[in-house]
């Protein structure tokens, strides 16, 4: 998180130089003993509060600067493995169904030991790999199909898959389907991708059994 502008409040307490003579201008003697206190205290008041304001902003930029490098460099945007392209063709499969009895077991095979995530950074902080988050998203939407219940956790994986899409932008043609109609096509169309085996090969030796996401 980006530290927030420090507000910088600066208030000269000094009276102000006169133009003309270049020389400050002082109180004049014909001010009363109360009109003086009265001066006095406005600015003492004056002094408090610009230091409370001064030292609470150093505070929030003190403590935001910190908990934006609390992690370290050790903690990487993606996980720290070279991912060759491979080729994958999709196809329709009696596997990964919605309600059998079954299915529940097959969605669960997909997960590596510790349920897809690491640990990183000197601080020990545990961490979800983004292909094992969609994943459990995809079985959270298959388990309330099959109860017929959805929940807020559900509108989440809806809402997360659909920017997931968006942000990969695949542009591979698919041809349609002629007998079924204009608007249906064929998915069986190679793709060259990831070799998200890696993913699996480093993680069943970096993850941590944990799992909450």
């Amino acid at each position: 998180m980006k530290p927030h502008g420090v507000l910088n409040l600066s208030v000269s307490l000094d009276p102000p130089m006169n133009s003309s003579s270049g020389r400050y201008i002082v109180l004049q003697g014909q001010l009363s003993q109360t009109t003086a206190l009265v001066v006095s205290g406005c600015l003492l008041l004056l002094s408090s509060i610009t230091s409370l304001v001064t030292g609470h902003f150093r505070g929030v930029h003190s403590r935001q600067s910190h908990h934006s490098v609390s992690l370290g460099a050790a903690v990487p945007d993606y996980f720290p493995t070279e991912l060759p392209d491979t080729v994958l063709t999709p196809e329709n499969t009696v596997h990964f169904q919605i309600y059998p009895d079954s299915a529940a077991e097959e969605w669960a095979s997909i997960f590596p030991p510790g349920d897809g995530f690491v640990q990183f950074g000197t601080t020990g902080e545990i961490f979800g790999v983004a292909l094992f988050h969609q994943m459990h998203c995809l079985g959270r939407i298959r388990e309330a199909m099959a109860s017929r219940k959805s929940t807020i956790h559900v509108h989440h994986c809806f809402n997360y898959l659909r920017q997931i899409i968006l942000c990969e932008a695949n542009p591979t043609i698919e041809p349609v389907i002629p007998i079924i109609g204009r608007r249906s096509v064929n998915a069986e169309v190679p793709r060259v991708c990831k070799d998200w085996t890696q993913v699996y090969r480093v993680l069943e030796t970096g993850a941590r059994g944990n799992s909450t996401m």
